[in-house]
């Protein structure tokens, strides 16, 4: 306290995991541009020039350092937003401070079973529906779409850390990070449906495959955690 009001707390300090992921995540990003061009272009393409994706030469495809590099973004995008929500659980500090650091660990963890879990269920669909190739885009969509998801996190947390400097807990970016996050998922959602129209994949098969390895874990995983 100081002459009757509360001193706050630098915003960058109760953050500071979260600001660590951020600049794991700008780092990353880097890595991306400069050493793994086709990755690169791939994702940017997805976002807006879709069908250039899908006819791309096979000189085009992602090398395996890029596409380890997209997985690691979207670990690190899981991450930073576990390190957000744990800090917006508690409505004052507690003793050792906020425990950024065990929901950024928490949300990496969850991150990569989430890509484990996907890659196996898109492997068994394949297998089920021998839509190997419909399968194998999809999963490629899902990659690119989670680098852009990071882009825009890091940018919501910036500008939440220049407004804010004083952290408060009325002001959190989890609400504001959280209305993205459903922004990205139906665009995802909309990228997904677009590739089992193009592959011509039996409609049926196409909606069983979203609801169960998109619209599902995205319902549960909302009400877990967020809808409380």
């Amino acid at each position: 306290m100081f002459e009757g009001q509360s001193i706050l707390i630098p915003s960058h300090v109760v953050f500071g995991p979260v600001l660590l992921m951020w600049t794991l995540g700008m780092l990353a990003t880097i890595i991306l541009r400069i050493r793994f061009d086709r990755e690169w272009n791939l994702t940017l393409w997805t976002a807006y020039r879709i069908k250039r994706v899908w006819k791309r030469l096979a000189d085009e495809s992602a090398s395996t350092g890029g596409t380890i590099t997209s997985h690691s973004i979207g670990i690190i995008a899981w991450s930073l937003c576990g390190g957000v929500w744990a800090v917006a659980q508690h409505s004052e500090l507690p003793d050792g401070g906020f425990p950024a650091w065990t929901g950024c660990a928490a949300g990496a963890l969850l991150g990569l079973l989430a890509l484990i879990t996907r890659t196996a269920g898109a492997w068994i669909g394949a297998w089920v529906t021998l839509e190997k190739k419909a399968v194998m885009r999809g999963l490629e969509i899902d990659r690119h779409m989670r680098n852009w998801l990071l882009w825009g996190l890091l940018t919501v947390f910036f500008l939440y850390l220049v407004q804010n400097p004083g952290f408060t807990i009325d002001c959190s970016p989890l609400q504001t990070m959280t209305q993205l996050w459903w922004i990205w998922i139906v665009l995802k959602w909309l990228r997904q449906l677009q590739a089992v129209v193009r592959a011509s994949v039996h409609f049926g098969w196409g909606i069983a495959y979203i609801c169960t390895f998109e619209i599902g874990p995205t319902w549960i995983l909302y009400f877990e955690f967020l809808g409380s």
